[in-house]
């Protein structure tokens, strides 16, 4: 960067975009709306915003501040996709906490925020194998034998990559999760039934806890103590229709083992 470019002085619109952008991605990438609205606020701040505010839910971002001319700019964001990805929470509150201590200008920062932005996810390999290690995991602890466990590891694996599959193709998550649901009780009533499980039930237990939303749970009870009511009850709406749909899919999974005479479930 050339010491021209290190002092120059950002237009207030491009404040706004990049503060805008940071909750976004915040948002994105699974954090709770009060760090998204901190993160926006810091970085309006540190820029020379005046009087910031931001106001966000799980789907969508509204930010004002006033500039050093005195007028006042907002802007609204939508927010279209979530997930959870703590790496990318780290390194935004880290780009945030930087350019408030002025470790990073204008520049620094939207060339961060954009390699943040950019980073993918984990390997196929490492997330079949959390996916195979977790579900195994919890098949033993609500008390599975050890072959419902590699059993449950195994299905998780492919419910990994089949729910992955399915989100590059862009179906949206309640689908996913009735098709997730169904898949878990299908494999592991199938695993019992040749033999390979004990027990259909703890085992499909254990793997439907890779669908359920845990931290979309924990965000609603965080949220609504903070005072955050809109967005607790979104994200508690968001979570019960997730959980319904993985009911959906299990329980229409188990009708049509018991339609065609397959065997007990």
């Amino acid at each position: 960067m050339s010491p021209s470019n290190a002092n120059r002085q950002p237009d207030p619109e491009e404040i706004l975009l990049l503060a805008a952008d940071a909750a976004r991605a915040v948002l994105e990438s699974g954090g709770e709306t009060y760090r998204a609205e901190e993160t926006a606020q810091a970085v309006c701040s540190a820029l020379g915003g005046a009087e910031a505010e931001c106001f966000a839910i799980p789907t969508g971002i509204h930010l004002s501040f006033a500039g050093p001319d005195g007028r006042v700019r907002s802007i609204v964001r939508r927010v279209t996709k979530r997930s959870m990805n703590l790496e990318r929470l780290s390194l935004l509150s880290e780009l945030a906490r930087d350019l408030y201590a002025g470790k990073l200008d204008f520049d620094g920062a939207a060339a961060e925020l954009d390699r943040v932005e950019r980073l993918k996810g984990h390997p196929l390999g490492a997330s079949l194998l959390a996916a195979a290690a977790g579900t195994g995991c919890f098949t033993l602890l609500f008390g599975g034998a050890w072959n419902d466990a590699l059993v449950a590891g195994a299905v998780g694996a492919l419910l990994s990559r089949l729910t992955r599959v399915l989100q590059r193709r862009r179906v949206s998550d309640f689908f996913t999760n009735i098709v997730g649901g169904a898949a878990a009780a299908l494999l592991c009533l199938a695993a019992r039934k040749a033999g390979l499980a004990s027990s259909a039930d703890t085992t499909i237990i254990g793997v439907i806890m890779l669908l359920v939303p845990g931290v979309a749970i924990t965000n609603a009870i965080r949220d609504t103590i903070a005072g955050d009511l809109v967005a607790g009850v979104a994200r508690g709406a968001d979570a019960f229709i997730s959980a319904a749909a993985i009911s959906i899919g299990a329980g229409a999974a188990f009708e049509l083992w018991r339609y065609l005479g397959w065997g007990p479930v």
